[in-house]
């Protein structure tokens, strides 16, 4: 605890909800909505019952959705001068699977077929295996898709839970045969990780007495995205062990249906009697009206939520909503030469400026016209995965520019952790040299200015590739590590120095390009949303009245609720696609959402066309 804690703590004090929150002694669920403070909650929280609550030699859980959430954290828990005891464990759902579950307890548990050592599917494996599974059941049309499958596997575990949800036949047979296959290939992948994890948790009675003893305190954050199988592991922990539960998430920011995650689980937590319910109704981030903006989208039955401004209360929301011709490209020009300059004069830093596209591919659109036109940008999702290797060298880096801002005893952990699965032999009898040698190799490379020559170094003095290949724990690494490559010798980060890698999950005075799915998490002075027609946002095939569209909804509402002050929307008249007959061109009316917004805030003055704009 330093003076940032305190100082922090002071601020949650004046919040009635909050102080409930952090105080909370026993099981509690935070419904916690967008800019209500609930990084802040969760972090002093942790740090609260590491200091006063959590007696050695337990430790701390805390698990959040992505490798990114996660870094987020341990920023945030750093601040507080708070450091990880060996106890603790910070990570995402599969990083808690494979340490405290999965690789202690395989040799012990033979009938879940765990190998070892852990050998992950690659996606080449996956690919494989899903088109024999194809070929078994004789299906030749597109009537059973991956994603499908890999949904239906993750909400067929059985426990605690009573949430019903629709399972599908086809995907169910497809189900049995794929996971045969997969333990005929002697491999795990990210789904059955967790599957059998929790399986082996509620099935076992010595798993869960060991975590009983390890972790006092279970901390969750974005529950609404962890899906089923955490959320019966949750449920059976809660139950059958004295392990408290401290559950952060939001029902209405839950957007990941696609991957079996849906906010029936936070549901079903927050009405589960030994759970103390708090609800963070204030909103630190946005003025009133952008607020109103956000749950206007979500197009929610009586009573409407209660969020209300606590901060930019003289401030009117400033909604725009512009009309282009046709296709993205003449939106992304629009951002480009008109909106970003008056957004400018406005003395808004590029930085408080967010673009928000449908695609990876429109980010790619975007980014191209940003660049272009020089205008510095920055992709919250790259063409290369943010992978922990990856995020490893980023801590690298940041050690090189200043070795007082990174650990090398974490740097180092984890190597030696990377070299102990990859068999290192070097690494059983000479760990002092192995130690020296990396602390040289980074030392040297501290003259090294920009990104591409950099990484170059690394990989070859450290041998990466090789320490790599053929790896079962890491499959797609040696190509991911040649994605990262590619992009800083030709790509968006070519040319950059090393200080921006190592800063790379923060916007420097760039303008941030993300998808709508990618930009939770995310908040900007000024949200532009582009792509907002019917068939394209929500996408044609989506039915009415069914949980996709509910998604649709709460994607809308978690991009507009980005905006601190300002919303631009934009939208084409029509597309041009390339057929199997050549290109054709389809007209398209403005999506839903435009019309929600624009019945609420619209008016001659700020619907406008594009040319007028």
């Amino acid at each position: 605890m330093n003076k940032k804690f305190f100082e922090d703590l002071s601020l949650i004090k004046n919040d009635p909800n909050q102080k409930k929150a952090f105080d909370s002694k026993g099981n509690t669920v935070v419904i916690a909505g967008p800019g209500s403070g609930k990084t802040r909650v969760l972090t002093l929280k942790a740090v609260k019952l590491c200091k006063t609550d959590i007696v050695a030699p337990s430790g701390l859980a805390c698990i959040s959705y992505s490798r990114e959430t996660v870094r987020e954290l341990k920023k945030r828990l750093s601040e507080y001068n708070y450091k990880p005891k060996k106890s603790d464990f910070i990570g995402t759902m599969h990083g808690f699977s494979i340490i405290n579950i999965l690789e202690p307890f395989a040799k012990l548990y033979p009938q879940y077929n765990i190998p070892i050592p852990l050998k992950i599917a690659s996606n080449e494996i996956e690919e494989k295996i899903f088109i024999s599974v194809l070929s078994e059941l004789n299906i030749t049309d597109d009537s059973l898709k991956l994603v499908d499958l890999n949904r239906q596997r993750s909400l067929s575990i059985t426990g605690n839970s009573k949430v019903q949800l629709e399972l599908f036949d086809l995907e169910s047979q497809a189900e049995v045969i794929y996971n045969r296959k997969l333990n005929e290939v002697g491999c795990v992948d990210f789904i059955s990780i967790i599957n059998i994890a929790t399986q082996m948790i509620t099935e076992q009675e010595y798993v869960k007495n060991t975590l009983e003893a390890k972790f006092s305190w279970l901390l969750i954050d974005e529950y609404q995205d962890l899906g089923k199988p955490l959320h019966e592991m949750v449920l059976e922990l809660q139950s059958q062990t004295s392990i408290k539960v401290f559950a952060v998430g939001d029902m209405n920011q839950s957007i990941y249906g696609f991957s079996g995650a849906y906010p029936d689980f936070l549901n079903e937590l927050n009405g589960i009697s030994n759970f103390e319910s708090i609800t963070l109704t204030s909103n630190y981030r946005s003025n009133q009206g952008i607020i109103n903006g956000s749950l206007d989208s979500l197009q929610l039955p009586p009573p409407r939520l209660n969020y209300l401004a606590k901060q930019r209360l003289d401030e009117t929301a400033d909604f725009k909503f512009i009309t282009c011709e046709s296709d993205m490209d003449e939106q992304y020009e629009v951002v480009v030469n008109k909106i970003i300059p008056k957004l400018i004069a406005k003395g808004i830093t590029l930085n408080e400026i967010g673009i928000i596209v449908g695609s990876g591919r429109e980010v790619a659109g975007m980014a191209y016209i940003l660049k272009e036109n020089r205008i510095p940008f920055y992709i919250a999702k790259w063409g290369f995965t943010n992978s922990d290797i990856v995020q490893w060298l980023q801590d690298c880096a940041q050690w090189c520019i200043n070795p007082k801002s990174q650990s090398f005893n974490v740097i180092f952990s984890f190597w030696k952790r990377l070299l102990s699965i990859h068999n290192n032999s070097q690494l059983l009898s000479e760990q002092i040299i192995v130690r020296s040698e990396l602390y040289e190799v980074l030392n040297e490379s501290k003259s090294l200015i920009t990104l591409s020559d950099w990484l170059t170094n690394i990989y070859d003095k450290l041998f990466l590739n090789e320490i790599l290949l053929e790896s079962e724990s890491y499959p797609e690494e040696i190509s991911n590590l040649a994605l990262l490559l590619k992009e800083a010798t030709l790509a968006n980060l070519k040319g950059v120095k090393l200080t921006r890698f190592a800063t790379l999950g923060t916007p420097d005075n760039e303008i941030t390009v993300t998808t709508r799915h990618s930009a939770k998490g995310l908040e900007f002075e000024v949200v532009i949303l582009l792509g907002l027609e019917e068939g394209r946002f929500p996408f044609y095939n989506i039915k009415e009245g069914s949980k996709e569209m509910e998604e649709a909804h709460r994607l809308c509402y978690v991009c507009v609720s980005r905006a601190k002050r300002e919303c631009i929307m934009l939208r084409s008249k029509k597309h041009t696609f390339t057929g199997q007959w050549g290109p054709y061109t389809r007209s398209f009316n403005a999506s839903r959402f435009w019309n929600i917004l624009t019945e609420n805030f619209g008016n001659t003055s700020n619907t406008i066309e594009a040319k007028k704009y």
